[in-house]
């Protein structure tokens, strides 16, 4: 039976089931990262999303009661893992503390965990945290969230709900923009329910979710031409992180000059309470440039031929160049035209952590965003290197895995480009 001829209430029923199943068991066993069940639970998950994609792609129009049925049970897939408890090793403790640090007075770009004198900072474990040593590499947008979660409830899990939050309002604003562009409410699921998203915000609890929810209102706003609204969540968006920073290109042109102003003018206020010599804080983005390696096969290749600062600005000008180029050919509606500047500027990163390509999903509805959709599943291969670094392996990807990681996403661009050129004639012709 071909799978778009089996009623989608049956198939939401299943996929959601076993969906919901998956879930639990990774949260009720607290299987490692990288473990051989967690790369089981993850394998469920990947079928049940592909499955439910699938059925409804090709759908037009999504019956009120199906519709939130599946918003139901991606709400649901969040809240096992989103209120279960985390390690001392998470980056969330690094949210927690350097948001705590603030409320005392100190700048957290000049602090380090692992200070002596900052003891009385510390809580539980959290002065073993991984970053003990490094300065933060987290902008001032995030920063302040930090410091805002922090006031409320200084907790693991209230950080956490407050990613949780961000995640179910970045579902809400790509539902409202499939709505405000005419396509179907159904394509809200390529979020809902990516399992990276899931895994990597309520699970995780990565900062990435406040990021991804301003580039995709940016978006949203563009696209209803509410210019003003799009600059300010622009810049929140790379305030938060800075992968969104090559997207400046598809502003040109959409918001007017004023508001180009005051968003720079944003920008600066951001930074300035953070900068005690006038210059922006960049804590340790640098050293990430210079030092840091992970799962970045495209970096390596340039920095062994120049830089790695060199290398650092050739990604930024190749995610630039692809924006400009979007910009030129695209409307700020075309999902490709937010996506594909940052996965080029990612791809090209020194540092490519599975949650760095959350930014993609809020954009990967249509056919030419397809390969990025392949991406944010065969990324989730590279936390075999978590499981093994536990049992005294390198930190180093497997060739292996990064062989499969990017083949998957290259089979699927091969794919996309050979049935468009398949029917285009077609189109010509009509």
């Amino acid at each position: 039976m071909r799978l778009a001829s089996v009623p989608i209430p049956r198939v939401l029923t299943a996929c959601g089931a076993a969906y919901l199943a998956a879930i639990l068991v990774l949260v009720i066993t607290q299987t490692l990262l990288g473990s051989r069940l967690f790369f089981a639970v993850s394998a469920v998950l990947i079928a049940a999303y592909i499955m439910m994609i699938a059925r409804i792609w090709h759908e037009p129009r999504a019956p009120r009661r199906l519709l939130y049925a599946a918003f139901a049970l991606a709400v649901a897939f969040r809240i096992p893992p989103a209120v279960a408890p985390v390690n001392y090793d998470s980056d969330l403790v690094r949210y927690i503390w350097d948001g705590r640090v603030q409320r005392l007075g100190y700048n957290p770009y000049k602090v380090l965990p692992s200070d002596p004198a900052l003891a009385h900072t510390h809580w539980d474990r959290s002065a073993e945290m991984p970053s003990k040593n490094a300065r933060t590499p987290y902008p001032p947008a995030a920063q302040l969230f930090f410091r805002l979660v922090v006031s409320l409830s200084d907790s693991r899990l209230a950080m956490k709900l407050a990613f949780l939050v961000c995640d179910l309002l970045t579902m809400l604003v790509l539902w409202r923009w499939l709505i405000a562009t005419g396509r179907s409410e159904w394509l809200t699921l390529t979020y809902a329910w990516n399992p990276l998203v899931v895994l990597e915000i309520a699970h995780s609890g990565h900062v990435d979710s406040l990021g991804v929810l301003w580039i995709a209102a940016a978006a949203f706003w563009l696209t209803r031409r509410r210019t003003a609204l799009a600059a300010i969540a622009y810049v929140l968006a790379v305030a938060s992180k800075l992968v969104p920073i090559v997207l400046a290109p598809i502003f040109v042109g959409r918001i007017t000059k004023r508001d180009a102003f005051f968003g720079g003018l944003f920008l600066v206020l951001l930074y300035l309470p953070f900068s005690t010599d006038g210059t922006p804080q960049l804590g340790a983005v640098p050293n990430v440039v210079d030092h840091i390696r992970f799962n970045a096969p495209a970096f390596v290749t340039l920095r062994g031929l120049t830089s790695p600062r060199i290398a650092a600005a050739v990604a930024l000008a190749l995610g630039l160049s692809v924006a400009i180029w979007t910009r030129v050919r695209l409307s700020a509606a075309d999902p490709a035209a937010w996506a594909w500047p940052m996965a080029v500027a990612i791809l090209f990163a020194p540092v490519i952590y599975p949650w760095y390509i959350l930014y993609l999903t809020p954009f990967l509805f249509s056919v030419s965003t397809l390969p990025l959709s392949a991406w944010t599943m065969s990324i989730i291969l590279v936390y075999e290197v978590w499981y093994q670094s536990r049992h005294g392996a390198r930190w180093v990807v497997p060739m292996w895995v990064t062989v499969v990681e990017f083949t998957a996403v290259i089979a699927v661009a091969i794919i996309v480009v050979r049935r468009q050129r398949r029917t285009q004639p077609a189109h010509e012709e009509t």
